[in-house]
């Protein structure tokens, strides 16, 4: 129990909170990317260390283990210190995913599940849009992907193109009707 599960031990805290869970999971995905092309990404980076330390275990991990070839680490950036800080990130990541629906609701301060301040919930509001702008400027040569509603909504896909985003990561349902936008 927590007082605010939102800003408490959720993703890559919870992952650093219990080493030799991470560490499990990372040998298992380490021998799944024997047999199987992966990508490992990782949940609610807020700051730099945190993802230089899931790489270390990575490396560490995988030198155990006796891998020289690693699967791409990748960065969520659901956070806005993550946003603006996404260069120094991008420094320990091979790719980039943008949690849209996290992003806004950290950045508006408004829980994005509750029906109370539903409507101060805006994905595509100007301070989000900004943000994301920071992201793809400062990602560097990273690829980078948006994931969330925002993604799949044919109103925003034009403002995500125009910022510079090439990845969307959306609902099988939605693929047809935003390859033809």
């Amino acid at each position: 129990p927590e007082p605010n599960p939102l800003l408490g031990k959720r993703g890559v805290l919870l992952l650093l909170a219990f080493p030799h869970l991470v560490e499990t999971q990372l040998r298992a995905l380490l021998k799944l990317s024997q047999q199987q092309a992966i990508r490992i990404l990782v949940p609610m980076i807020a700051l730099e260390r945190d993802m230089c330390k899931i790489r270390e275990l990575l490396e560490a991990t995988a030198r155990e283990m006796g891998q020289e070839n690693l699967p791409p680490l990748g960065a969520m950036i659901e956070t806005p210190s993550a946003a603006l800080t996404v260069a120094d990130i991008a420094r320990h990541s091979d790719f980039l995913c943008i949690g849209t629906n996290d992003l806004t609701q950290y950045t508006l301060a408004v829980g994005r599940d509750d029906a109370t301040v539903s409507e101060y919930y805006i994905d595509d509001h100007p301070a989000l849009l900004r943000l994301l702008g920071i992201i793809i400027q400062e990602a560097g040569d990273k690829s980078v992907t948006i994931c969330g509603e925002l993604g799949g909504r044919e109103d925003a896909i034009p403002s995500l193109l125009r910022l510079g985003f090439r990845g969307l990561s959306i609902a099988p349902p939605l693929i047809p009707a935003t390859k033809d936008l």
